[in-house]
């Protein structure tokens, strides 16, 4: 009995030893630029996605620990609110991954009455800008939202618009982006 359990213990620990090795050989996403274009073949499966472009450029920021990565992020909205919305992260690494805390807009609008994802004239909220992760993948990177997302706009009539990604919202919250060339984050 007392084997037994010496052999599944045994056991156990060489797993749980074997996932954090795994782990520990992430490697970071690279720096450079990656994007895609949805084409309409997914956009029908995923009838709810708001995205139909994403861009997202990473490079490396001098003397600004703990934050050592920039993340520029866009997206390209399809329908009614067609527009290009985007951030900036600064990033740092997280468990193989970099998190990216999103830039507050200065943008002083008047505060939302629903916290529905989508494109608004108004702020959900005034502190807190959202957060996002990416993870590199074989593909390229996917960058999910982690906290819900605010990325400014365009001003239309005088009002800055943005869009709104909740980490809840399955059709909006994951986002696999293969590697560009640098000419498509411009």
């Amino acid at each position: 009995m007392l084997k037994s359990h010496l052999i599944v213990s045994a056991a156990n620990c060489a797993f749980v030893l074997a996932a954090v090795a795994a782990r520990a050989e992430a490697s970071l996403p690279s720096l450079g630029c990656y994007a895609r274009a949805y084409d309409k073949a997914h956009l029908s499966a995923h009838r709810n996605q708001i995205v139909d472009k994403a861009w997202l450029s990473i490079e490396t920021r001098k003397d600004t620990p703990p934050y050592p990565f920039l993340a520029t992020l866009q997206f390209s909205t399809k329908g009614r609110g067609k527009a290009t919305f985007s951030t900036f992260g600064a990033c740092k690494e997280d468990r193989g991954a970099l998190l990216c805390n999103a830039s507050l807009s200065a943008e002083e609008t008047d505060r939302c009455k629903a916290k529905n994802d989508g494109v608004r004239h108004c702020r959900i909220g005034y502190d807190k800008a959202g957060a996002f992760r990416i993870a590199a993948q074989p593909e390229g990177v996917l960058v999910t939202v982690v906290e819900r997302l605010e990325m400014p706009g365009p001003d239309a009539g005088g009002r800055a618009r943005y869009l709104y990604l909740s980490p809840d919202n399955a059709e909006n919250r994951a986002f696999l982006l293969p590697p560009a060339a640098a000419k498509a984050c411009e």
